[in-house]
């Protein structure tokens, strides 16, 4: 049965399309194939109602390469976005794409899309920062397929985010969490489920992907055909994938992954135009004429990529970036290890973001390029500098502590914060030879990005590494001088403040510490203590409310932990949020049956590459009347 649900309606024929979405319907035309129309069918059944002509982001466009327009006119139409055609000459041409910023949705049939085509119209894409996302098909039909689920987004409800993770090259399955350590799982498990997003890290071509007893298979149709549409002799089937004649394996398509965003880390993953590989099994092709709604994937062979690229995906989808920003995060990754051009492409649109944002993080709105050439300021450029090579002194100090003591975990955020920093100085650098108004509000951004983070060590590690940190924040300084201090808040042990100066340079610090209860305060003179109001002793089961009062012209995102007094054990409970000027209210759950013990508050302010560490000891009682133990 290929009823199609709701407003959408089956079409003959391309140019019946604006017709039908005068009236308000969604036009699909419909394939020969009656297996293709009937999948479609269930598919569109299973997303949500609609919206057609919807308000657009600020600067979103939709560009169709000549040839191609009425392809894009259906697109720009429905999804209520400017339209222009774009000559084949001018590819390189950065005037011809319209204005810095913004988004660019590139409408054009699959065959068109050589890498010939592709890789300077993106390139030229991302010298004006603007945000590039294909919708394509193998043929017509599948491209207004395409084009009807987006104007279907859909957004994770589920909190917190998590994320399928198929390991091709280990054999093993993930399921990765936000805030929470990666789990095992079985690909039994992850195939059968329904995702928000996948992931897929696998050794393979454009048409194929080993996961071990699954290959993932782009064939489409009844049989694999060549350039010319002749079927091919000991081509594949549906019931035999040519990779393994002997069925040793089990063959899945991707447009049978039951996923809304599907991420295909694999050499040359994505290729539209034939070049690599000459037959219509495409994995990407395949698979936006199912489930996904956006397929993110390496459009080269030459990038070597490792686990660190999928968990760096899934740390920005669950952040709620959108996945124009996420394909600009891999490309910047990638440039930083000598690939010069993009690393990959989005099908989709550049626009969607397909879990909902991180309160804990704000991303800027798009800003309209200036007229002229700004002038940069050159104090803020070195401040800006200055601060990255103190994110980068921290890293190296928290990767040393892993010769000695391994934890795969904090390596993988160690990796997320890498990137986000090179992101950051990739644009600081950008930013001299070409810069506009912006630039610095794309910085903030990643900043921002970096934060999260480091943030995430406190929860994503057992003991939220809490030691480590401190020991990495210091590690490149020495002792400058030593000044008075108030004594201790609980125990009234005498305190000096420590201050602390590198000699490469670095911004300093200043320490705090008790001899009994132990750290108390480190930050910069960039950063202002936090003023930290903490309840008198904490009582099981019972909430506990936290007041920090963050200074005027604070910013970046701010951390409350209650730890129990064990580094063995993960924290009672967390709270993250936008560290902005004011007082807040910060309730954490004590558990119901906890030991009575002196315990942890961290409070951990991230503010443009800066951290700020403070920590208060708070005993917690077995019962409603105890009285307050002394240390």
């Amino acid at each position: 049965m290929s009823r199609l649900p709701g407003p959408y309606r089956w079409i003959s024929k391309l140019s019946e399309s604006a017709r039908l979405l005068e009236q308000g319907a969604v036009p699909v035309l419909r394939p020969a194939e009656t297996e293709r129309a009937e999948r479609w069918a269930r598919i569109l059944h299973t997303y949500p109602e609609p919206t057609l002509c919807p308000t657009p982001p600020p600067g979103a466009r939709v560009v169709s390469l000549a040839g191609h327009e009425d392809a894009g006119e259906v697109a720009a139409h429905a999804l209520g976005r400017p339209h222009h055609v774009l000559a084949p000459e001018a590819l390189h041409d950065p005037d011809a794409l319209g204005p810095h910023g913004g988004s660019v949705l590139i409408v054009a049939r699959a065959r068109a899309l050589t890498l010939s085509v592709l890789m300077p119209l993106l390139a030229a894409l991302a010298r004006q920062n603007t945000l590039a996302g294909v919708l394509t098909g193998r043929d017509d039909a599948a491209l207004t397929f395409a084009t009807a689920k987006l104007l279907a987004p859909h957004r994770a409800k589920a909190a917190p985010a998590r994320t399928g993770l198929l390991d091709g090259t280990t054999g093993l399955t993930h399921i990765l969490t936000a805030g929470h350590p990666d789990r095992r799982s079985t690909l039994d498990e992850v195939l059968s489920h329904a995702w928000d997003s996948l992931l897929v890290d696998a050794d393979g071509s454009a048409a194929h992907a080993s996961l071990g007893s699954v290959t993932l298979c782009g064939l489409s149709g009844p049989s694999e055909h060549g350039p010319d549409g002749t079927p091919l002799n000991g081509g594949c089937t549906p019931t035999a994938c040519k990779t393994d004649p002997s069925r040793r394996t089990r063959s899945v398509a991707p447009h049978d992954l039951h996923t809304h965003v599907l991420c295909l880390f694999v050499c040359n993953a994505i290729t539209l135009g034939e070049e690599q590989y000459p037959s219509d099994v495409s994995l990407a092709l395949d698979a936006i004429e199912g489930h996904p709604q956006g397929v993110l994937g390496l459009i080269r062979g030459d990038l070597s990529t490792s686990g660190h690229e999928p968990r760096l995906t899934a740390a920005l989808l669950h952040s709620g970036a959108r996945l124009g920003q996420i394909v600009a995060h891999l490309d910047a990754d990638g440039r930083h290890r000598g690939i010069r051009g993009p690393s990959t492409i989005l099908l989709g649109d550049p626009e969607h973001r397909p879990y909902a944002p991180d309160s804990a993080i704000t991303l800027p709105a798009a800003v309209a390029p200036a007229t002229s050439r700004p002038r940069l300021d050159i104090s803020t450029l070195t401040r800006w500098r200055n601060r990255l090579n103190d994110a980068e002194a921290l890293e190296y100090g928290l990767r040393a502590s892993l010769d000695r003591r391994p934890d795969a975990d904090l390596s993988a955020c160690l990796q997320e914060m890498a990137s986000h920093r090179q992101a950051a100085l990739d644009t600081l650098l950008t930013a001299v030879r070409t810069p506009d108004e912006a630039w610095e509000d794309r910085i903030e951004e990643h900043s921002l990005s970096w934060g999260h983070s480091v943030l995430s060590i406190l929860s994503r590690t057992r003991g939220g590494a809490f030691s480590r940190q401190l020991l990495a924040s210091r590690a490149h300084h020495h002792t400058a001088h030593w000044s008075p201090a108030p004594a201790c808040g609980y125990c009234r042990a005498p305190r000096e403040y420590e201050h602390l100066t590198s000699p490469l340079g670095l911004t300093g610090r200043r320490t705090l510490r008790c001899p009994k209860c132990g750290p108390a305060l480190s930050l910069p003179p960039t950063l202002l203590a936090l003023d930290v109001g903490v309840p008198p002793a904490l009582l099981p089961g019972q909430p506990a409310d936290v007041h920090v009062t963050v200074p005027d012209r604070a910013r970046g995102l701010l951390a409350v932990h209650l730890r129990p007094r064990s580094t063995r054990r993960g924290s009672y409970d967390h709270a993250v949020l936008a560290a902005t000027p004011g007082r807040h209210t910060v309730t954490l759950t004590v558990p119901e049956e906890p030991l009575p013990e002196l315990d942890r508050l961290w409070a951990v302010h991230a503010d443009r590459f800066h951290l700020a560490y403070h920590q208060h000891r708070v005993p917690l009682l077995p019962h409603q009347g105890d009285t307050v133990p002394h240390p």
